[in-house]
């Protein structure tokens, strides 16, 4: 009866074409260790060992693997869905903060009053903050400037209030030195805090490989970087991928309006933070490969067999979730078997490293076998986040004018998205279903806008803004 769902021809070739549709993709490698260990705990095995759960103080999670047997003999696509959560701490008092804002102020700014709601927004943060955090304020165009040095928000409010009031937009846009600015700012942090770059713009520049480099390093030194679009003008590729790369938020906005929004999110996240640092190492067997890493930044070692993934910060009650798609081969009955650990640090606490049980992987003769081994939710999970890495390139062939290629990966996305969602158990169908109705949405806006036009770029950064926030995350559609 569980399996009846894969009996239905109609449903197993959907399934295989969903997973070729979703096979596309890059490597994403960058090393982050583990680092130092004081609290060890260990995982629980599921039954039939493709999947485990681990807890341990401040933290817990699971993962599994969408399929435990694979057909003998030829390379099958599988994914392993991580998750993991902070544990929810309403009674515990929150860590001190480090805050940098790094605020565009070139001449496009000035257009549909942005610079006056940006500096309206960045003074309501600076308000809400509590007198023993402590901020940093970058401003920048063609040039940089540290308007405020580090300092504790009670003994400079007032003059920031008067900084922020006092400034003017003009000049170009050159995003990597103002980043690298804030990150200088905060390597002054007192220890213990909580440490955030929030990054806004509404241009562009040619320095996107240096922006996520030092978005990278700073996530490296506990530095999350979250990235604000404004406006039309901005690449979403480039602030998207500063945000992914310093496993921060990214968000679009249309106008300076819903900055307010944005930065009180990122206020409110950064002062629940109770978990950094997280980070996963798996080591692949013999037989298995790693293709790529949905939701994490990853390395890969030792000939591809270790790979690390750098996770990053948690608030109390947050969810991140890691799709890591495999290519497995094994032969009829061959056994293999998936090991590695997890680990975090509480905020100015100690760290926790927990073994993961192995997740067992077993080669059969039998196609059907391969086929009712498949865990239906976790497979939704991973079509889910597949999909959404798929969409990022639609936006993108659609801000590029590609309205054919555009509407093309749409249309595979909802077809591999309703495959999955009609085999999924009620809630991940559900949910599902919810992400085909947006792609659907998505399709008509496509349809509506013309190549290159505002509704066009509208679009795509709207897209944007939703499948980035679905890649670390399972989003809301």
């Amino acid at each position: 009866m569980t399996n009846r769902w894969l009996r239905v021809p109609r449903t197993r070739r959907a399934l295989a074409a969903s997973l070729l549709a979703l096979c596309a993709g890059g490597l994403i490698l960058h090393r982050a260790p583990l680092g130092a260990r004081t609290n060890v705990a260990f995982a629980s095995p599921s039954e039939g060992g493709t999947g485990a759960t681990f807890s341990g103080h401040g933290a817990r999670g699971s993962i599994t693997l969408t399929q435990s047997r694979v057909f003998g003999g030829s390379e099958a696509r599988i994914s392993a869905v991580l998750r993991i959560a902070a544990d929810r701490s309403d009674a515990r008092e929150r860590a001190p903060l480090a805050l940098a804002i790094v605020l565009d102020t070139s001449g496009s700014m000035m257009t549909e009053s942005k610079m006056k709601q940006a500096k309206d927004a960045v003074a309501e943060l600076v308000r809400e903050l509590r007198d023993d955090d402590q901020i940093t304020l970058v401003r920048y165009a063609s040039d940089s400037e540290v308007l405020q040095p580090l300092a504790r928000v009670g003994d400079v409010r007032e003059r920031l209030l008067a900084r922020v009031e006092e400034l003017l937009a003009s000049g170009g846009t050159n995003i990597p030195p103002a980043l690298s600015l804030g990150m200088e700012s905060l390597a002054n942090a007192s220890p213990g805090r909580v440490k955030r770059v929030v990054l806004v713009s509404d241009g562009l520049d040619n320095g996107r490989l240096a922006a996520e480099r030092i978005a990278r390093d700073g996530a490296e030194d506990r530095v999350t970087v979250s990235s604000l679009g404004i406006g039309l003008d901005f690449d979403p590729g480039y602030m998207g991928g500063v945000a992914e790369a310093g496993r921060g938020n990214f968000a679009f906005v249309k106008d300076g309006t819903a900055l307010r929004t944005f930065l009180r999110r990122e206020l409110e996240e950064t002062a629940a933070t109770t978990v950094e640092a997280t980070e996963a190492r798996l080591v692949l067997p013999e037989g298995v490969r790693f293709v790529r890493a949905i939701g994490a930044e990853a390395r890969t070692e030792g000939d591809g067999r270790e790979v690390t993934l750098r996770i990053g910060s948690l608030f109390a009650g947050d969810e991140r979730r890691v799709v890591l798609e495999l290519a497995a081969n094994a032969e009829a009955g061959e056994k293999l078997a998936i090991g590695g650990e997890v680990g975090w640090s509480l905020v100015g606490g100690e760290r926790t490293r927990v073994a993961l049980s192995p997740l067992a992987l077993q080669g059969t003769a039998d196609a059907r076998e391969a086929e009712l081994s498949v865990d239906r939710a976790a497979f939704a999970e991973a079509t889910s986040a597949l999909a959404s890495s798929r969409q990022l390139e639609a936006a993108k062939a659609l801000e590029q004018g590609d309205m054919q290629a555009a509407q093309r990966i749409v249309d595979e996305n909802i077809g591999a998205l309703r495959a999955a969602a009609e085999a999924a158990p009620a809630p991940a169908a559900t949910a599902i279903q919810a992400q085909v109705d947006a792609y659907e949405r998505a399709k008509k806006e496509i349809h509506a806008a013309p190549p290159k036009s505002a509704g066009a770029k509208a679009a795509a950064r709207s897209m944007a803004d939703k499948e980035f926030s679905n890649l670390g995350r399972a989003a809301a559609y």
